[in-house]
């Protein structure tokens, strides 16, 4: 007969309400992303944060004060007296996991609050809040109804038989009626009610992110519903069934009341209908059938619209409709449990009409008591407390008020009052069009659009009033003139606006640009000039068509001087290296230097007089549209255009050059403007230099491929694909290593770009390539199928396996290991989904022999847990974020030596009370980079230990204590950094520490390992090298390391007395050793034949289990020194 296992059932039953209090913790989960995404963007971090706050000080109180008295000793079935947090015991299992369960159930309790009161309540109040539910509020309420569940009297109301079997009523009803009384005493939000409106409904910030937290609330029910069985039983399945069905047909019920009140399937409802079917069944989820916990979550649903519709008509905000969904749906199911109960399994003794009075009884005494007491502890607190925060911090969020943090429409605030202050309207804000903050930035740059446009025609019209400006539309009827006009005209305006332009100048060609000038007469008979220009305006508007008319009588015998100032500015400008061309009033062009001339193809002559737009032609670098000249910006706006974005400059020839532009406006000395100048750059190197920057940022230096994280992003986009069938291949070279070794690293880069030119030749031009670090490399072939595929990869690996590689003398034969992931619509995968399998087909490649390909299959995940490794990865993590780590120190004795040696600290990793030998984790450590945390933990807890010692003065025989540094950590310099710092502030006797490097580590790290050694022994340490005599360097080294002991590898160490190559090994190592005046110690002495043949040759020490185990560090103390490693 087969073997059988038997489990101690109260093992099993504390392992699973183990399990529930840990779904129940989702719960926490849950609550912070419903009640963080329901409301307002810039209140989630302050909602969030309540969440996380509550929970710390619930627990902690609870566990000091608040556990006692709900399940203590029961004075009077009113409180507890015993079991409180000074008393507990770790070693009472029971209590402890009760203790851990339904401190779970008290933040629960607590942070219902936080939603209700959300966006107003300030931090400190609500934590004050919370610190008295957990204290006293809910333990004494749980000790009337579940007093004595760890033996005992009960308490007076559950003695009188009410039964609340997860607490619909104690839990949910009194953190619903604290919420109510909080709402109540602190308030509406701001803006929620007005005078004969309808409520207003505050935005909710993200409403997938609250449908995430329901389903995290709904997976934690399964705990809250089915721990509370305490033990394993079979009612557990019907249990969550009912759970389940409570939830489901609250959603249904809440979506539909929804629709039929709100006319639309409102989200919130949805939401908070699945929380009242929990909470509803809470209460009887143990004795109801299937069809009755879906009616009651049905109807929980209907009373939480009810309830939160009627407590809108009265005024009361409350945030998340915490108060409907916790508070009427615990009672709901509180009083409907006599109804739809199964009496028998119930065993209460009561009739259905008994009970009934029985659980009234406990809902208006929980009523009384939880809200009463939050009242009394509201109206006290005011006095020394606010329980509200101040209307400005409540308009500017949370966020930001109550911790700091900024967020979109703040910053949105904060440009609109810059731009206040600076009055610069052409500003713009950056707007993103998916979110609401992005909508009003780009409804805001409208309306500076809009302004912007307004000014500019203002500007036109009272600019220089000396001056003449007249405006017209396309169709040539005038629009206006301003009073310059009239006078130099001798015209009045209102008599000629709407006239065509011709009735004022007569026989003109007034195009844009054009240039005329105007003879007349005066009443004095006297002549004077005038000229007119031509500009173009604002299309649409009333200035389609300016013309500035000025006077030039002065002019004329001012042009001789300025000319020659012209000259020598032309002069100048041709001497720079920036393109520059300049323009009249007109927008014409009067010069062009000779960078212009070979950015633009246009010279002098044939850009003279030109319009500026017909020279200088801009378009947009991505959409190739035409950009607005940025002179005639100018000339319109009169300020000067910086250009924030490159741009194409078109040539006379049609090509196309990438360029920086400004431009600014030319004034005389009286501010009078005469023209534009525009300056650009040619930025086409710039453009090169970053283009090449950027291929060398996505590109491995070594081999010319895509790295690592260009090769992740073109592998998500390819995943992102819904059509096609694409596959993906990870490689690792066989044998690479012993090129490394052999012939250093120049060969390994060597070898590593013959490798990349081989997968270059056997991949399509469509496919990618890239190395993903070390020797490891991966394609991604798309729209390939995999038999396709398997052809390509197996000539790579016929190729690469055929190849030899030749260094100096040397020469290499490698292989490849593929692995082969298929990608398809049919089968979708996330990005470290197909990493992890073609890594896991790759490792089977590697498994079955080496040297060949491997397509992925669901099991090759089984073959990885097999082999130890992949599941590693979760058990380390475990170790370290739960201090499952133990330290051990096994001794090293003197045989030959006169001094004593030291102790080596040794790693255990505890699970389920055993111990894990580090041969066992220490290869997936190294593999899944966890060797630097590890060491860092092992060096900060040996060191505290130490401390211990030396501040207690123990005496200890053993002073020296080894500590192994590994390869992974020497190589981090910040690990370096942080050992120096550690040890310098340990304030250690000299002589107390040893650190031990492995042989093969310092070799490949020489430089740094010999600064770490020097560094150290500046604070008294010692150094060993670890596992002599197993790599393949030379003695010649031991000169450069200044170490103190060589430790020999155990390999030569085991067979030492009967095997002669092992002994001569020895010796020799020994003989280097003592020329050098380094210490030998032997590792591995298991049997008295070897330890003698040891002392025969002279030895320093010994190691092994034959001269003492691994003991627990802390045993080394005699038990003195109290802190355990953790």
């Amino acid at each position: 007969m087969p073997a059988t296992l038997n489990l101690d059932s109260s093992l099993i039953d504390t392992l699973w309400v183990l399990w529930a209090a840990a779904l129940v913790f989702v719960m926490q989960a849950g609550f912070l992303c419903l009640e963080a995404g329901t409301t307002r963007t810039k209140n989630a971090i302050n909602v969030a944060m309540k969440n996380v706050a509550d929970f710390a000080i619930a627990v902690s109180v609870f566990w000091l004060i608040g556990f006692g008295i709900m399940f203590g000793d029961s004075l009077g079935g009113v409180v507890g007296t015993t079991l409180f947090g000074w008393q507990l015991d770790a070693s009472a299992s029971w209590v402890i996991t009760v203790f851990i369960f339904q401190a779970m159930f008290c933040a629960t309790a607590a942070t219902i609050v936080s939603g209700a009161v959300a966006e107003r309540m300030p931090f400190l109040a609500y934590i004050w809040t919370a610190l008295w539910i957990a204290l006293i509020i809910y333990p004494v309420f749980g000790h009337w109804a579940w007093g004595g569940l760890l033996g005992g009297a009960a308490g007076w109301l559950g003695a009188l038989g009410f039964v609340d079997f997860a607490g619909s009523t104690v839990v949910h009803s009194v953190g619903g009626w604290v919420a109510l009384a909080a709402v109540l005493c602190i308030g509406p939000r701001s803006g929620r009610f007005a005078h004969d409106k309808p409520p207003t409904a505050f935005p909710s910030g993200n409403l997938p992110l609250a449908m995430l937290g329901a389903l995290f609330m709904i997976l934690g029910w399964f705990g809250f519903n089915g721990g509370s069985t305490l033990a394993v039983t079979d009612q557990i399945p019907g249990i969550l069934a009912n759970t389940v069905l409570g939830a489901v047909g609250g959603i249904l019920s809440g979506m539909l009341m929804g629709m039929r009140t709100r006319r639309y399937a409102d989200v919130m409802y949805a939401i908070n209908g699945a929380i009242a079917g929990l909470v509803a069944v809470t209460a009887s989820a143990h004795v109801i059938s299937l069809p009755a916990a879906f009616g009651l979550g049905a109807v929980s649903g209907v009373l939480m619209v009810l309830t939160s519709e009627w407590l809108l008509s009265k005024r009361i905000d409350d945030a998340v409709c915490a108060i409907p969904a916790h508070l009427v749906s615990g009672i709901w199911g509180t009083l409907a449990l006599p109804w739809v109960a199964d009496m028998t399994m119930l065993d209460s003794g009561l009739s259905r009409p008994a009970q009934f009075g029985i659980q009234l009884l406990g809902v208006v005494v929980c009523g009384i008591w939880s809200f009463g007491s939050a009242w009394l502890l509201f109206r006290i607190t005011r006095r020394f407390l606010p329980l509200r925060v101040s209307p400005e911090a409540e308009k500017m969020g949370l966020n930001l008020a109550e911790h700091g943090a900024n967020n979109e429409l703040n910053q949105l605030l904060e440009h609109m009052r810059q731009h206040e202050q600076q009055g610069d309207i052409r500003r713009r804000i950056e707007a993103d069009p998916f979110t609401e903050v992005g909508e009003i930035a780009a409804s805001y740059n409208q309306v500076t659009a809009a302004l912007e446009t307004a000014l500019g025609h203002t500007r036109v019209m009272l600019r220089n009033l000396r001056d003449g400006v007249i405006t017209w539309q396309a169709d040539g009827s005038l629009t206006s003139l301003n009073p310059g006009a009239e006078m130099l005209f001798n015209v009045d305006a209102a008599t000629l606006i709407g006239q065509p332009v011709s009735t004022l100048l007569p026989n003109f060609k007034l195009t844009p640009g054009a240039r005329h000038e105007i003879k007349r007469r005066t009443a004095d008979k006297r002549v004077r000039y005038l000229e007119i220009q031509v500009s173009e305006g604002a299309s649409g508007s009333a200035s389609e068509r300016s013309g500035m008319v000025r006077d030039i009588t002065e002019r004329r015998q001012l042009q001789e001087q300025l000319n020659r100032e012209r000259d020598l500015a032309r002069t100048t400008l041709a001497s720079i290296g920036d393109g520059v061309i300049t323009c009249d009033a007109s927008g014409n062009v009067t010069f062009i230097n000779a960078e212009a001339k070979r950015l633009t193809g246009w010279t002098l002559e044939e850009a003279m007089d030109k319009p500026i737009h017909l020279v200088y032609q801009l378009l947009e670098e991505i959409s190739g549209d035409s950009i607005s000249n940025p002179a005639r910006q100018v000339l319109t706006q009169l300020t000067p255009v910086q250009s924030t974005e490159h741009c194409m400059l078109v040539h006379h020839d049609g090509t196309h050059t990438p360029i920086q532009h400004s431009a600014s406006p030319i004034r005389s000395r009286s501010g009078i403007t005469l023209g534009a100048v525009v300056v650009f750059q040619d930025v086409s190197l710039t453009r090169q230099l970053t283009e090449q920057l950027s291929y060398q940022v996505s590109h491995d230096n070594l081999t010319d491929l895509l790295n690592r994280r260009a090769f992740e992003t073109a592998l998500t986009a390819l995943l992102n694909r819904e059509d096609g069938q694409h596959v993906m291949c990870y490689l690792d070279l066989d044998q690479f290593k012993i090129v490394n070794d052999t012939c250093g690293h120049l060969a390994g880069d060597e070898l590593l770009r013959q490798v990349s030119l081989k997968l270059k030749s056997h991949v399509r031009s469509s496919d990618i390539a890239a190395r993903l670090g070390g020797d490891e490399f991966a394609l991604l072939l798309p729209d390939c199928g995999i038999e396709r595929a398997l052809v390509i990869t197996e000539a790579l690996r016929s190729d690469i396996e055929n190849y030899r590689f030749a260094w100096q003398e040397h020469t290499f034969g490698i292989g490849v290991s593929i692995g082969l992931v298929e990608l398809h619509a049919a089968q979708p995968m996330q990005l470290s989904q197909a990493l992890h399998a073609s890594d896991a087909a790759c490792y089977a490649a590697k498994e079955a022999g080496r040297n060949r390909i491997h397509c992925y299959q669901p099991d090759d995940h089984f073959l990885l847990e097999k082999h130890g490794e992949l599941q590693w990865v979760q058990r380390l993590q475990n170790g370290l974020d739960n201090d499952a780590f133990r330290l051990f120190a096994q001794p090293i004795k003197a045989i030959c030596a006169d001094a004593p040696a030291y102790r080596e600290i040794l790693l255990r990793l505890e699970e389920h009370g055993e111990l894990i030998a580090p041969g066992s984790f220490l290869p997936a450590a190294e593999r899944y980079h966890f060797m630097g945390r590890i060491d860092r933990w092992v060096i900060r807890n040996t060191l505290a230990w130490l401390g211990d010692q030396n501040r207690h003065s123990v005496p200890s025989a053993h002073s020296l204590w080894g500590i192994n540094l590994s390869g992974a950590s020497l190589s981090d310099a910040e690990f370096c950094q942080d050992l120096i710092a550690q040890v310098s502030t340990a304030y250690l006797p000299h002589g107390t520490l040893c650190f031990e490097i492995t042989e093969s580590t310092a070799i490949a790290q020489l430089s740094r390992v010999k600064t770490l050694i020097h560094t150290l022994k500046g604070y008294g340490c010692r150094f060993a090298l670890d596992d002599f005599g197993t790599g393949l360097s030379s003695f010649s080294y031991l000169k450069q390391l200044p170490v103190d002991y060589l430790k020999i590898d155990g390999n030569f160490i085991r067979n030492v007395h009967q095997d002669p190559i092992d002994r001569a090994m020895v010796e020799a190592i020994h003989a280097v050793g003592k020329a050098l005046g380094v210490k030998t110690i032997a590792e591995f002495v298991e049997t008295q034949a070897t330890l003698d043949t040891l002392h025969q040759m002279g030895i320093d020490y010994a190691q092994g289990y034959l001269l003492g185990m691994p003991e627990p560090l802390t045993n080394m103390a005699g038990n003195r020194i109290k802190v355990m490693p953790r």
